[in-house]
């Protein structure tokens, strides 16, 4: 499953945290900890919070989840572990 959180954040795109638990049909609780596992192994990180979701004029470009309190970016390493996995 948490591969499969990894191929949808590869995609690209901004994703809530409640559309992406309803994809993985999981509760937002497993998500969080999906997150907080793939941060830790550096496939994602916690980005500065203190954007006010002013997206069009972000300079960060590759947001990828936005939830309470929290916005992540897919890292590098992410980027390429997604792309071993097609």
């Amino acid at each position: 499953m948490i591969e499969q959180l990894l191929r949808i954040l590869a995609e690209g795109g901004i994703h809530s945290y409640e559309d992406l638990a309803s994809r993985l049909s999981v509760s937002m609780p497993l998500l969080e900890m999906m997150l907080e596992d793939l941060s830790r192994l550096g496939y994602l990180r916690p980005a500065n919070n203190d954007c006010g979701s002013h997206c069009a004029g972000c300079s960060i470009g590759s947001c990828s989840i936005t939830g309470p309190g929290r916005l992540w970016v897919l890292t590098e390493k992410g980027v390429q572990a997604a792309g071993r996995l097609d």
